[in-house]
């Protein structure tokens, strides 16, 4: 019931959310928080490209941007240049936050209480929104028991990004109790 149509709102800043690869894809959410739902109006996927790449699609959608959420890796420092690939992203005039570390399955429990307060857009979240639908563990037939770290294939990366957001959430809304905000950006 919760898929259908979700516009942009101009008056509202929109937060997003990122799983980095290279090789891998980068999955990258677009919400935007109205009231107490979360709008997710907009999901973008791709491998093989730089950081500018990914800004000039920011770019092109032309949203209003609040916060940018990423993995905790992103503070690795590049053994070439000394800095993190966040310092590279504000040099390119991206300023992430970075997501708690969690275990995943802690997330994953976290990802799903926050999926009812959300609206997905039916054609520019399909993509991102099948690969939720199909994330899932993998079953040990000789224990008889559901494995606690999901499938790594194509659903993962959408995932994870999802689950970033969604832990960035709950960690904010217990500061704030009352309101909702991502890592200080009121939205």
């Amino acid at each position: 019931d919760r898929v259908g149509k979700v516009p942009y709102d101009p008056a509202k800043q929109v937060v997003t959310s990122w799983d980095l690869g290279v090789s891998d894809a980068t999955s990258i959410w677009f919400c935007q928080f109205i009231g107490k739902a979360v709008h997710v109006i907009d999901y973008y996927e791709n491998s093989n490209e730089g950081l500018p790449h990914y800004i000039e699609v920011l770019n092109r959608k032309g949203y209003h941007y609040g916060a940018h959420i990423a993995p905790h890796d992103i503070v690795v420092r590049e053994f070439s240049t000394g800095k993190s690939r966040r310092d590279l992203a504000f040099d390119l005039g991206i300023d992430f936050q970075v997501a708690p570390k969690l275990k995943v399955m802690d997330g994953i429990d976290t990802t799903r209480t926050y999926l009812n307060k959300c609206w997905f857009d039916a054609e520019n979240t399909k993509k991102g929104l099948e690969a939720l639908l199909q994330y899932r563990s993998s079953y040990d037939d000789k224990k008889k028991i559901w494995s606690q770290r999901p499938v790594h294939d194509w659903t993962s990366h959408a995932a994870d990004a999802f689950r970033y957001l969604a832990v960035c959430w709950q960690e904010e809304a217990k500061v704030e109790h009352k309101d909702h905000s991502i890592r200080g950006i009121h939205v």
